[in-house]
């Protein structure tokens, strides 16, 4: 007797790869179809749906029309207050589920299919109001997930007589399920492989760090079926032959982002115009220089908020930045995310602790040259986080030791010293100090009450062609036998 299983996580609002998804899905008709959460959050067409056009999304509808048996609460979904969370759960025509919210979701779901009971459990990471940079989740308890989830399996198993326990769960693997090769800090934001050890649990489904894991570890299959829409799992379980499940990714042939006509109409609107260009490429070159767009950003950030200094991330792209015309595409395609900017008062021991961290990220290869740390140091959990500072000369020396590498940090021509405070402007999500635990527990100045792409949508409207002013200078060098080499 055999069980299909499907499962979809970490869709993040990729409308155009869940409606192919949903074809293969109809054609396969699973006994049980769950998602695991992350679900509208993260894509231009949820943007358009929670800012420009608020109602009901075409996300839910056709999950509604797919039929799902249950979603998991993700972490991004709380990135919404919780009002528009019970809106968004009320839309849904089958339960979202997570044991470790306390009241605020059920636990678990039953189903009966081909006479046996299935459970499904599902368990959120932990660490969700770590990123909670507007305070929705105050309210909530987010409790251990391996203790709560052990609870709940036992649970399931001896009152409710489940014939199978699915242990569905938003978060990762600290370690690779297989190889022991790790890959996540032991932090609590990813329990899966202290999950893998509660006895009764007969399949697990994690997701939340986007990889792509398909195996079957002592009989228990493991997915994680990456993320944006790219695949999904699907799994058949044998409830005879113990050694006879399959498991496999299903994977779309959608590429680039097609859009409904009403979302495509309003990217394609013209907002501004540059006469330089401010297009950057590489992960890694974008990363050891200073770059007009980031100057542009840092122009940005300090006329909004009025600050001193200015704080800039780029997201992990290989490519980005504004060429002649600027689109409402444009601008989401390179901040997306609904963050306000801060302004948080930061001592000079601070800025030299954050900017210690972004030196981190660097290593010197073999050759002497620059590399990101994790391709140098494969065991080394370095952060791929990294922050660009206006208003600041500076220099990174990367053969020296992590935690030394910073030097000559100047203000306006002179040296910064460690009880010194400025005003640092920031987004609202690196102010939570989720990465950069130095900006935990600062004074909070100011905030915006817009979010960033609608504040940069106004800026360049009214600054077109778009100004390049330099605000401060930095070097990433590399030491060599003949002095310092800037790479």
């Amino acid at each position: 007797m055999e069980l299909s299983i499907c499962v979809t996580s970490d869709l993040h609002g990729r409308l155009d790869r869940f409606e192919e998804i949903a074809q293969h899905i109809n054609q396969i008709k699973p006994d049980i179809l769950i998602d695991n959460g992350d679900f509208l959050q993260g894509s231009l067409t949820t943007y358009y749906y929670d800012y420009v056009k608020p109602g009901p999304h075409p996300m839910i509808a056709a999950a509604n029309s797919l039929g799902y048996d249950a979603a998991v609460f993700g972490n991004h979904e709380f990135n919404y207050p919780l009002a528009e969370v019970e809106s968004m759960r009320k839309q849904c025509k089958f339960p979202w589920i997570a044991c470790n919210i306390g009241p605020f979701a059920k636990p678990y779901i039953l189903k009966e299919v081909k006479g046996k009971k299935i459970a499904v459990i599902g368990v959120v990471t932990q660490a969700t109001p770590r990123w909670d940079e507007h305070q929705y989740t105050n309210n909530l308890t987010f409790s251990d997930a391996y203790t709560t989830a052990a609870f709940w399996v036992q649970h399931v198993k001896k009152a409710e007589n489940a014939d199978l326990i699915i242990l569905s769960y938003h978060g990762g693997f600290t370690k690779h399920p297989e190889t022991g090769v790790p890959f996540a800090e032991e932090d609590g934001e990813n329990e899966g492989n202290r999950l893998l050890d509660i006895p009764g649990v007969d399949i697990l489904i994690t997701g939340h760090q986007h990889l792509e894991i398909c195996s079957i570890i002592n009989g228990i299959p493991i997915i994680q079926p990456g993320a944006n829409g790219s695949c999904f799992s699907h799994i058949t379980y044998n409830l005879v032959k113990k050694n006879a499940h399959t498991v496999k990714l299903n994977y779309v042939t959608s590429s680039s982002e097609r859009y409904p006509d009403e979302v495509k109409e309003w990217l394609t609107g013209k907002i501004g115009y540059t006469d330089k260009d401010f297009r950057y490429t590489g992960l890694l070159s974008s990363r050891l220089k200073n770059h007009p767009f980031v100057d542009f950003m840092h122009d940005f950030q300090l006329e909004a908020t009025g600050a001193q200094l200015s704080v800039v991330e780029l997201l992990y792209h290989e490519q980005g930045g504004f060429t002649q015309d600027i689109t409402v595409m444009d601008i989401l395609k390179n901040f997306s995310r609904p963050n306000t900017l801060k302004v948080l008062k930061l001592t000079g021991a601070a800025i030299k602790e954050a900017l210690e961290q972004c030196a981190a990220v660097f290593a010197v290869d073999a050759a002497g040259t620059i590399d990101f740390a994790l391709n140098v140091h494969p065991d080394i959990l370095a952060p791929y986080v990294y922050d660009f500072w206006g208003g600041l000369d500076y220099k990174l020396v990367i053969s020296e030791p992590v935690g030394n590498r910073v030097k000559n940090i100047m203000y306006k021509g002179r040296p910064i010293t460690s009880e010194m405070t400025f005003r640092v402007a920031m987004n609202s999500y690196r102010a939570t100090g989720a990465d950069f635990p130095m900006f935990q527990n600062n004074p909070v100045l100011s905030e915006t009450k817009d979010i960033i792409p609608e504040l940069l949508m106004r800026y360049i409207k009214e600054h077109s062609p778009l100004p390049h002013r330099q605000h401060g200078h930095f070097q990433v060098m590399a030491m060599t036998n003949a002095g310092l080499s800037i790479k």
